[in-house]
């Protein structure tokens, strides 16, 4: 292998870092000799349907003239931290971690439950808030403030690829349903912020229920997220039209009415295709203001939600 190829590695292992990795490499593809995207769990389905051609399953080998560019992970970053540790230790061109939002930011750079050496951080750590500082001084002196380079890749990939209705459901049910996105709230707060997913998936079908009304309710699970966690909840009000598939998540927010969530990156396709989009936030003990979204798509009281569902769905 030639030792000065010029070479990009992606690796993510959730879907946001999945998203921005990915797009980092297509924005980028003329700037490179080859690029090889390195997929885990819930990415590899993101990388197939933009980068399919670059995915590679083998173990990587890191060469003095890569560039590494890895996400980070809400939950558990010891893959991504480990695949820097390890190009770093290779003595690679370039590191770079892109952190796709900066909740529960600090906990992004452990590696088994610490803080990464600072000698193992990536050369550059992308943020996309410009205000954004951490205590951490390690990590402040290598953070660079950056555009989201997802809802760039958005722009430019959307702009030619309109995402037609294919799937039969969403091509029946086109821009007439309710899109739900799904997140794991609790896994990251426990009771902390005075509601969890289960509760306000619970006061989005009650509240249909009580409007008696006929929607399509299209629920998309995050990716994280076992694909039975909400059939206890479901089987109370499996006389509504609950509908819960692996959609294309592109096509399944370009076709709908309206979009549910909590703080779901998807938000960033909803803005795109000018979907009304809400963050539901029932019995929140303190709100909290997703970037892309203004104030008054907040929900925080059941009667408003009454109002909102009235005013699309009645």
């Amino acid at each position: 292998m030639n030792s000065l190829k010029n070479r990009l590695l992606i690796f993510a292992n959730d879907a946001a870092s999945a998203n921005v990795t990915m797009a980092y490499a297509y924005l980028n593809k003329s700037y490179f000799d080859e690029i090889i995207a390195f997929p885990i769990g819930v990415s590899d389905t993101i990388y197939k349907n933009f980068i399919s051609e670059h995915i590679r399953y083998h173990k990587p080998e890191f060469l003095p003239s890569d560039t590494i560019v890895t996400g980070t992970s809400g939950l558990n970053s010891n893959y991504e931290m480990n695949i820097i540790k390890k190009a770093k230790e290779n003595n690679v061109k370039r590191t770079i971690t892109i952190v796709d939002t900066i909740q529960n930011f600090d906990m992004r750079f452990n590696l088994n439950d610490k803080i990464i050496e600072s000698k193992f951080l990536a050369d550059e750590i992308w943020v996309f808030e410009k205000n954004f500082t951490t205590h951490i001084s390690a990590i402040q002196q290598k953070i660079l403030y950056k555009k989201d380079i997802y809802v760039e890749f958005l722009k430019v990939y959307y702009t030619n690829n309109i995402p037609i209705a294919k799937n039969p459901l969403i091509e029946k049910y086109q821009n007439g349903y309710l899109v739900v996105l799904t997140e794991y709230i609790y896994e990251f707060y426990g009771l902390k912020l005075g509601f969890t997913e289960y509760e306000i998936l619970k006061n989005i079908l009650e509240t249909i229920d009580k409007l008696n009304l006929d929607i399509p309710i299209f629920l998309k699970l995050h990716p994280k997220e076992h694909p039975n966690k909400f059939n206890i909840l479901l089987r109370q009000y499996s006389h509504l039209n609950i509908l819960k598939d692996t959609w294309n998540i592109q096509e399944l927010i370009y076709n709908s009415k309206v979009v549910f969530g909590i703080n779901s990156s998807v938000f960033k396709e909803c803005i795109l295709f000018k979907k009304p989009t809400y963050s539901i936030q029932i019995n929140t003990l303190q709100v909290h203001q997703p970037e892309l979204l203004d104030v008054n798509s907040i929900i925080v009281k059941k009667n408003s939600l009454t109002k909102i569902l009235k005013k699309y769905f009645t």
